[in-house]
């Protein structure tokens, strides 16, 4: 009986808390993430910077695959996907409810912004959560009537390890207003100067400190582009100039990427029926540099075969080259381009038909981007 006692007291003896902080940061994101519902305590404690640290350390922050985001029509609704690199079947990770967004950037770190103009969204697919930012003014401001030109960013300091939205908002014949949000630490938008007095456009890319992003120099039509780059530890700007030879007709046929860990614009260009060109402009050292890839024959008998053309949307951990389409259709094909071997090689990622038909009318999928994935333990409580 005795026995029986002493066993009992034993079995109800609680676990140190360090002890189970130390066993959940050596344990992988999607096990972490269900040992939220366990306790208050899992749940609070693993939101913690010093846990998320902790956790990275174990497990840093690196590519993993691809990261598919379906949007429908006019973004009233946007799923997330993950796809290893290989193709196979692609898995959901997030829908977000209906809401009009203009823009997602690509992932950076895992997380993403959805642009809403005035207003801004954080999404991390692998936490399965999203966090909306304060208006940047209120909605019933007269300001809010004119938010063409409002745009958000997304950044992150690799030194203070801090993530920043940058709101560039320019109206006709005013001077334009930059605002910056840091998440975790901001409760409303703040603003800074020094911006250049130029028209944001909905694009952008964050390298080693640094947010680029393409804006017109003015607001009529064949206006000349430039690519300014805003530091986001220090937030101060930097204007670029683009070489004349991009053209300023329509940025839709121009893509803004990171190549070999520098910015780069990359142009399209058809040689003949045949053969066409891909033009990668790399920025480095405030110096561009040209780089002309003739494509593989295949690749224009695939374009031709679906009908829809494929865009290089940047680059993964082989150096490859990825190209997308940007609608989808049941046989969906991811391409990697080797450029110094001229290989082209295609995957298909399945799955995402099927998922997509939850919308009731499936041609309202009306845009697909593709990047790169990476897994993200920070948590927005």
């Amino acid at each position: 009986m005795e026995w029986t006692q002493q066993s009992s007291a034993a079995s109800t003896r609680s676990i140190p808390c360090d002890i189970i902080l130390d066993i959940l940061a050596n344990l992988p994101l999607k096990s972490v993430v269900r040992f939220r519902c366990v306790s208050k305590f899992c749940n609070s404690s693993v939101i913690t910077p010093s846990f998320v640290k902790s956790h990275n350390t174990h497990f840093p922050i690196k590519l993993i695959g691809l990261l598919i985001t379906c949007s429908a029509r006019l973004q009233s609704g946007q799923m997330f996907f993950y796809a290893d690199y290989n193709g196979e079947s692609a898995v959901p990770l997030l829908t977000i409810p209906p809401r009009f967004s203009r823009y997602t950037t690509k992932s950076l770190n895992g997380l993403l912004c959805l642009d809403f103009g005035i207003c801004a969204q954080i999404c991390n697919p692998s936490t399965r959560q999203a966090l909306t930012l304060p208006f940047v003014v209120p909605v019933s401001s007269p300001s809010a009537s004119s938010t063409y030109f409002c745009v958000n960013s997304f950044g992150f300091d690799p030194v203070t390890e801090q993530y920043k939205v940058l709101n560039s908002w320019k109206v006709p014949g005013k001077d334009p207003e930059y605002r910056v949000f840091t998440l975790g630490t901001d409760e409303s938008w703040r603003l800074v100067g020094g911006g250049p007095c130029y028209y944001p456009q909905r694009e952008s890319i964050c390298i080693g400190g640094i947010i680029y992003f393409r804006c017109w120099t003015s607001s009529s039509k064949g206006s000349k582009a430039v690519l300014v780059a805003f530091d986001v530890g220090n937030e101060t700007f930097q204007v670029n100039q683009i070489p004349n030879e991009i053209s300023s007709d329509g940025l839709n046929e121009t893509n803004l990427i990171v190549f070999g860990g520098n910015p780069a614009i990359v142009c399209y260009d058809q040689l003949d029926d045949e053969d066409s060109r891909v033009i990668v402009w790399v920025m480095e050292d405030c110096v561009w540099i040209k780089i002309g890839l003739v494509m593989p024959s295949n690749l224009q008998e695939l374009q031709d075969k679906q009908g829809k053309l494929y865009f290089v949307v940047g680059t993964i951990h082989t150096g490859e080259l990825v190209l997308a389409p940007r609608c989808l259709s049941e046989q969906f094909y991811v391409l990697y381009y080797h450029v110094w071997k001229n290989v082209l090689r295609r995957v298909e990622i399945s799955g995402l038909h099927d998922y997509v038909n939850q919308f009731n009318d499936f041609s309202c999928i009306d845009t697909v981007t593709v990047s790169n994935y990476e897994e993200n333990i920070l948590s927005f409580a």
